[in-house]
């Protein structure tokens, strides 16, 4: 199983000592034989420290100390060279002290999560999941765990580690509506994360199968009042992909009554202007274009796409300052570069041509049309 979080738990290696079985030694455990060339088997600091603060050192270094920091590495680390030997070892405890492995695992964790520390309910979750892969409860509850410190990341304002955790949890919900499409509360949670991805017709599609489950009534009118909110954000994602599509009159129809609840609303008029552009009706796009460069001024792709427009009616001054607009705001931008290059190109300024066309193939050698407008241009050179 893959994870996106795992380099977030590596540090929690430092909490662990490792010592040395050997295979003649007194330690023996049923059904499990140490390796001829010995096992190195960790244990939690705190055991240690405690057990040398009691003098019973020797006492800590029990099997089921050695076996649950076995279970905390596995959790930590997927890939930890000893795992494989490791398991054997925890099968072979369990089985002669009659232990449930998976509720001890999900024990932890939830004794951990109860008292916000969060990443070693993770770990514990984690090596069930691994162990357990098709076990519904433990991936949704790993995803839940995420979520959390997803949470606590975003405090910290640390966004790859917000998002990092947050697409390891949906990629757990997932998993657990293909093993059992009848898990209401994951549909649940899956929504939320669709939704935040701007998601909403997934969003909406997946909290109504929520409600085709057995939820809470608390849980079931949660997700009726946001499906009851977010029929204008469905609506406006079914017009921008039609737009997309190139269905710009249907998507349209979908878009513009939406003008008039929300008339500063960018992105709506963004995705308007661009399907009067595909519909070749140039001065309505370039309207709204225009509204929404009155409510930001320095809105990048807008001031693009009037450039463009500009220079699609051979207004090649006008199609100038607007790409001069947007390389200033968007420094470095090799297709922002390259149009500007081709502006001056078309209205017969060499230079300055050159200039931004190569400065643009630097930046993307490998772009096809900055290589095409290079080539158009040392045709002339």
């Amino acid at each position: 199983m893959k994870y996106k979080i795992e380099k977030y738990l590596l540090k929690k290696t430092d909490e662990l000592a490792f010592i040395t079985l050997k295979a003649d030694g007194d330690f023996k455990i049923k059904g499990y034989d140490i390796p001829a060339e010995g096992l190195d088997v960790p244990i939690k600091n705190e055991v240690l420290v405690k057990g040398i603060k009691d003098k019973t050192a020797q006492e800590s270094l029990n099997s089921m100390s050695i076996a649950d920091a076995m279970i905390y590495i596995m959790g930590i680390d997927s890939t930890f060279k000893y795992n494989e030997e490791y398991d054997k070892f925890i099968e072979a405890l369990a089985k002669g002290l009659d232990l449930d492995l998976k509720a001890y695992m999900g024990y932890m964790s939830n004794k951990y999560f109860e008292i916000g520390e969060y990443t070693d309910s993770l770990i514990y979750m984690k090596s069930l999941v691994n162990k357990y892969p098709e076990d519904v409860n433990g991936l949704y509850h790993y995803a839940i765990i995420c979520q959390q410190i997803a949470e606590q990341y975003k405090k910290d304002e640390d966004a790859k580690a917000v998002n990092d955790f947050l697409l390891d949890a949906l990629d757990k919900l997932e998993r657990v509506i293909n093993i059992d499409p009848n898990f209401g509360l994951a549909y649940y949670q899956l929504g939320y994360h669709y939704y935040n991805q701007d998601q909403y017709i997934k969003s909406k599609l997946t909290w109504e199968e929520a409600l085709k489950l057995d939820l809470d009534d608390d849980i079931v009118a949660e997700i009726q009042d946001n499906l009851g909110k977010m029929d204008y954000k469905v609506q406006y994602e079914e017009g921008y992909t039609l737009v997309l599509s190139g269905k710009c009159e249907e998507g349209l129809e979908k878009l513009l009554p939406l003008e008039d609840e929300f008339p500063d609303w960018w992105n709506l008029l963004f995705m308007i202007a661009l399907g009067y552009k595909g519909m070749a009706d140039i001065e309505n796009a370039q309207k709204y274009f225009e509204k929404i460069l009155v409510l930001r001024p320095t809105q990048v792709d807008t001031l693009v796409e009037m450039g463009l427009l500009e220079a699609q009616e051979y207004n090649l001054e006008g199609a100038i300052e607007y790409f001069e607009k947007a390389a200033k705001l968007r420094k470095e931008d090799p297709e922002i570069l390259c149009n500007l290059g081709m502006a001056y190109f078309n209205n017969g300024n060499m230079d300055d041509a050159a200039y931004y066309i190569e400065r643009a193939y630097e930046l993307d050698p490998m772009d096809e049309v900055t290589n095409a407008c290079l080539r158009e241009l040392n045709k002339y050179r």
